[in-house]
């Protein structure tokens, strides 16, 4: 009898890791369900007037950290609403509780709760759930990305003629001027551009191939922490808007299919620098 091989441990952890995060992600999801049809919903800014949060990114954010702290207490969770748990193990949760809540607050059913989880070596785990159309995005570095279980892969078109291209404005005012200024050059030769105002969604729809490629002047670790891991294992290409590698995500991003990565990299550029 040939015996059979144990799962390394890493992949155990990854596998237990990914079932907390999805059972997360869904109890969050169904408070931010409820706060779709709230007609009295009230909000406070944050960072800007452009930015604010409501009592469903609180609940959303109090149910995430409690069930990820409790499950994998040495590990670290950094929050966009000001969580930020240092961790003794090299796992560390990055979440967005509530993408999107500037459509939650009119009503607008696209928004999304992510989870993701790096190591030393990067982007590990990525969850991205979105309660109104019942999606749940999953991915698992080395493992291939999906959408309810069923296997994910990226568009396959290769040059702009055709392409579905999401944009990705941001929210300080004097970062959408850039992409202003880009949309003439894409706009006579796409089939279409899309504004949708989730770019944790965005980024999962590179990765399910509803999308061919998406780019944002500035976003930040926690949008993009699961949806990068979904695109790269669904076959597509995520770096900087210059092509390097992506560091710092509140210098931009360009996220493709891959195969239209050159063709956008000739339209898109960083943020000019601001004296």
């Amino acid at each position: 009898m040939t015996p059979t091989c144990d799962p390394s441990p890493t992949a155990a952890t990854l596998r237990d890791a990914l079932a907390v995060a999805v059972d997360a992600a869904r109890r969050a999801g169904t408070v931010l369900r409820r706060g779709l049809w709230d007609v009295d919903k009230t909000s406070r800014v944050k960072a800007h007037r452009h930015d604010p949060v409501t009592v469903y990114d609180c609940e959303a954010e109090r149910i995430l950290i409690e069930a990820l702290g409790s499950a994998f207490p040495t590990w670290g969770i950094v929050s966009e609403e000001g969580t930020n748990r240092p961790g003794s193990s090299p796992y560390r949760w990055i979440v967005d509780p509530l993408d999107g809540t500037n459509n939650l607050l009119r009503g607008v059913p696209h928004f999304a709760t992510s989870i993701g989880l790096a190591d030393d070596r990067g982007p590990a785990l990525a969850c991205i759930y979105d309660p109104c159309r019942d999606e749940l995005y999953t991915a698992i570095r080395g493992q291939g990305a999906r959408v309810n279980d069923r296997r994910i892969e990226v568009s396959r078109f290769t040059g702009l003629d055709g392409a579905v291209i999401g944009v990705g404005f941001a929210t300080l005012p004097e970062r959408r001027a850039p992409t202003l200024e880009q949309l003439p050059a894409l706009a006579p030769h796409v089939r279409s551009l899309r504004l949708f105002g989730s770019a944790v969604l965005d980024l999962a729809y590179v990765a399910a191939g509803r999308f061919d490629a998406v780019w944002y002047q500035s976003l930040h670790d926690w949008d993009v922490a699961a949806g990068r891991l979904l695109v790269t294992e669904a076959g597509g290409a995520v770096t900087a808007l210059d092509g390097s590698p992506l560091i710092d995500p509140e210098s931009g991003l360009l996220a493709s299919n891959g195969l239209l990565h050159p063709s956008m990299l000739t339209v898109v550029r960083p943020p000019r620098a601001t004296s």
